[in-house]
């Protein structure tokens, strides 16, 4: 599978995205995305949340598809990163050019380190903005932190800024 346009999802926005019923854009955007088996754990939790259905179906229909266990033993330089953030990271480096869908603080920082390539959440939403998917940004970032995930002012502003959308154009 070793191909430069290979899309690999960390857990977060995977689940940011299926709380505001937004989980297609990350298909839209990508085509293909790749997780690996604790990430997809990490997202079908026993437990029910928002938009756990939206991912439940998505996995049925074989989208995201899951990534063989990775072959080399990596380690990271944080060892307090959550599995699904080491796993991610780990596919990543097995696939150079991939691109690396992860929000967490500490596994972005990680995946620097690695100079593996990154986009976060609100990253998604701008470029489904400027592809045509959908006709504005703002709504679906506005929806991030009342559905339970944080995304910081700073980082909606500067994505909104980028796909053209300021305080007087929604």
């Amino acid at each position: 599978m070793a191909r430069s346009n290979v899309l690999i999802a960390d857990a977060g926005p995977l689940i940011a995205l299926s709380r505001i019923g937004a989980l297609d854009l990350l298909h839209g955007v990508f085509g293909e995305a790749w997780v690996t088996s604790e990430v997809r754990a990490e997202v079908l939790p026993a437990a029910d949340y928002p938009g756990k259905a939206d991912l439940v179906a998505a996995f049925e229909r074989g989208w995201p598809r899951l990534l063989p266990p990775p072959i080399q033993d990596w380690r990271p330089l944080n060892p307090g990163l959550g599995p699904g953030e080491r796993s991610s990271i780990a596919a990543a480096l097995e696939q150079p050019g991939c691109l690396l869908a992860i929000d967490d603080r500490a596994g972005r920082a990680e995946a620097r380190a690695w100079k593996v390539a990154i986009v976060g959440t609100a990253a998604v939403i701008g470029l489904a903005k400027l592809r045509g998917l959908i006709p504005a940004a703002r709504p679906l970032l506005e929806r991030l932190q009342p559905a339970g995930y944080f995304i910081g002012t700073a980082v909606i502003e500067a994505v909104l800024a980028d796909v053209g959308e300021t305080n007087e154009t929604n």
